[in-house]
């Protein structure tokens, strides 16, 4: 039988080094634990997410927030920042998590138990 497990990787030494790093943006893109990801700000909260549209997967870099959704600027599929729902589809997301030494990001994995 399979179990689904959270793995945590540190992403920032804390949430000031990741407002730095996205300038004053919206959707910042990034690579990290070889994925293709974006962190977002949204009213004052972290998000990070799937750089890549699950509709047709094109990359989500000149996305905009509207209303709690990150919208495609492709083709204007808008997907829940906190769920990743949206338009019958599902952009992965990943959560946040601060800590003492850092912010850390969760990524779920499958293992035998």
């Amino acid at each position: 039988m399979f179990s689904t497990k959270m793995k945590w990787l540190k992403l920032a030494g804390s949430l000031d080094e990741i407002e730095q790093r996205m300038r004053g943006k919206e959707v910042h893109p990034i690579s990290f634990n070889n994925l293709s990801l974006l962190l977002v700000k949204h009213r004052g909260e972290f998000f990070l997410v799937k750089n890549k549209c699950p509709h047709q997967g094109m990359r989500l870099d000149e996305a905009s927030c509207e209303n709690g959704y990150i919208v495609c600027p492709w083709h204007h599929y808008g997907f829940d920042l906190k769920t990743g729902r949206g338009g019958g589809l599902y952009l992965d997301n990943y959560p946040l998590e601060k800590r003492e030494d850092g912010v850390y990001a969760g990524f779920e994995y499958f293992s035998w138990f």
